[in-house]
């Protein structure tokens, strides 16, 4: 309740330089107030005692001076009469008594008899004033003599009461003019603290008005002091502000509209790779809101983790997931942020899925053009050597069967054999240049993979084979062209394995295409080639162990099937070609 009150005196007086300015107005009043008391306290009660003892002493004397000629005519009706008289006349006088010079009273105002403690008094002293504690209250006792004492002597007591009374009434009316003046003065503190706090007052709203934001506020006032001084230096700096504000508001509009307007990702991130910030382009590309990945950090946008937990995130081309689950490649670039205070980095990512498949298009287009007038050449060249070809082959067949030296024997079987190779060269060109449409069915890919290993069976003893075989729908292929391409790439394999040989093949349906991925653990193929692999005639074996025209064929006959193969290998570790074909 108390809190309550003193909350509501402070509000009614104002702000803390009101309320500070009010008190120490009224301290000051107090101070000045009790002061003042004391001082008129003091003065009064001097001057009022020095009065109150200057006509004790007169009354006394001239009581003396009248009763004298009655004292010694030992007229005590009239000195009696002349004491009660001067009693009630005078203010002030408590009492009065007159005794002769041997001390007995001859004439007193006590009404219940002569008090025996007044004979005690000391009158040694002439009219010296004695202070006497009647029990009704301390009077002083002045004593003057009659005719120097030998008549006697005459004792009036002053009564202090009246002066104090009046000095207690005095200081009443101070205290009460000096609470009369703290009222007026607290009053007048609250006017004058709230004229001279009001502009202050409107400096203090101006700056809550631009903590809120209100840049620009403008403050009024009338005054021409160095207030007004200060109310103008603000309100320059509030136009100062509010302009440099709306400057950089609209710089960073025209920037975030520049940044917005470009469709590679461009990201912020701090010094512990936590997203920041990013435009537009990034959430269209990777399908996040902000606010989704928000404090995350980009290890969440790569598809493999690749440079992404290194202390440097590297340029270069790199894998990266959507929102959905999906890859895509993407070149990054990342640099560091001009900022001291905020150390971090800018990350762009450009997806190059489109420069991609136009580079993969722009390859197949050349595969098959060179496929296309290979294949022209290959059919005319076997045609043309297929007919000497077969009469070498036949004459040679006859000259065997009859019996020759030993030397001539066997140069005749290298002919043969030469001959039979050259058959076998001319067949595969035969193969390759053969345009004929595949003979389209309903096949089961886990089923043809499974009667090519049976076939391949005895090259495959020393090798491990895993199959990873999920169940497929049917596609529309040609059976023994399938087969053809599955052991071409499954011969390549064998040839490529030096010892602890292992094949993994995989098949998976993924929406709607079909994947067959063949695995070994060779000894690669080196960056260099992979570009040529299906080249007609491109081969690293050695002279005679290989054409170069199987995975050609492998190539031309996937693409007859609206297919794709492609091939990742690393030296050393070995090689994963995969097929892919239409549901």
């Amino acid at each position: 309740m108390l809190k309550q009150k003193i909350h509501s005196i402070n509000n009614f007086i104002g702000g803390g330089l009101v309320r500070n300015f009010v008190v120490w107005i009224v301290v000051i009043i107090m101070l000045l107030g009790v002061l003042t008391t004391i001082f008129v306290q003091v003065s009064l009660t001097k001057t009022l005692s020095e009065d109150l003892r200057e006509r004790g002493q007169v009354i006394s004397r001239n009581l003396a001076t009248s009763i004298l000629e009655s004292i010694l005519i030992e007229d005590t009706v009239y000195v009696h009469r002349l004491v009660e008289n001067t009693k009630k006349t005078e203010k002030d006088v408590k009492y009065i008594y007159i005794t002769d010079a041997g001390g007995k009273v001859l004439a007193h105002t006590f009404e219940g008899g002569f008090p025996g403690e007044l004979f005690t008094v000391q009158i040694d002293q002439e009219n010296s004033p004695h202070l006497l504690d009647t029990g009704d209250g301390i009077v002083i006792d002045f004593t003057a003599p009659i005719l120097d004492g030998r008549a006697g002597f005459v004792h009036i007591g002053m009564d202090e009461t009246s002066m104090h009374e009046r000095i207690n009434q005095t200081s009443r009316a101070i205290i009460a003019l000096t609470l009369l003046v703290g009222a007026l003065g607290v009053l007048m503190a609250y006017i004058a603290g709230n004229y001279l706090t009001r502009p202050i007052r409107s400096l203090v709203k101006g700056t809550e008005e631009i903590g809120r934001g209100n840049l620009g506020y403008q403050i009024k006032t009338d005054s021409t002091d160095e207030i007004n001084i200060l109310s103008k230096a603000f309100n320059e700096m509030s136009y100062n502000l509010n302009n440099s504000i709306n400057e950089l508001r609209e710089s960073e509009e025209r920037y975030k509209k520049l940044v917005d307007s470009i469709s590679d990702a461009v990201i912020l991130i701090d010094s512990q790779k936590k997203i920041l910030s990013w435009n537009s382009g990034a959430q269209k590309i990777f399908g996040y809101c902000l606010e989704e990945v928000a404090g995350s950090k980009i290890n969440i946008l790569f598809y493999t983790m690749k440079g992404a937990d290194n202390s440097e995130i590297p340029d270069g081309e790199n894998v990266f997931k959507r929102n959905d689950g999906s890859n895509f490649p993407g070149l990054i670039s990342n640099k560091p942020l001009q900022d001291r205070r905020n150390p971090g980095n800018v990350v762009v990512i450009k997806n190059i899925t489109e420069q991609k498949e136009m580079a993969n298009l722009e390859t197949r287009l050349i595969q098959s053009e060179k496929l296309f007038m290979l294949g022209k050449l290959a059919a005319g060249v076997a045609h043309e050597i297929n007919n000497p070809l077969t009469t070498i082959s036949l004459h040679t067949q006859i000259m065997l069967k009859k019996t020759w030296d030993e030397k001539t024997d066997r140069r005749l079987k290298i002919i043969n054999k030469e001959t039979n190779r050259v058959a076998r060269i001319v067949k595969r060109l035969l193969e390759f240049a053969h345009e004929s449409e595949p003979k389209i069915g309903s096949i089961d890919i886990n089923r043809e993979i499974d009667n090519v290993l049976n076939i391949l069976e005895p090259q495959l003893d020393s090798m491990k084979i895993t199959t990873d075989l999920m169940p497929l729908p049917f596609i529309m292929a040609d059976s023994e062209q399938i087969q053809q391409v599955i052991m071409n790439i499954l011969t390549n394999s064998i040839q490529s394995i030096t010892m602890d040989g292992e094949i993994i093949i995989k098949t998976a349906a993924k929406h709607n295409h079909i994947d067959i991925s063949i695995t070994d653990n060779g000894c690669g193929i080196p960056q260099d080639n992979i570009g040529r692999i299906f080249d007609p005639f491109f081969t690293t074996k050695m002279p005679g162990e290989g054409t170069g025209l199987g995975l050609s064929i492998c190539y031309g006959i996937i693409k007859k099937h609206k297919g794709s193969i492609d091939v990742k290998s690393e030296v050393g570790t070995g090689t994963t070609f995969t097929i892919r074909l239409p549901i």
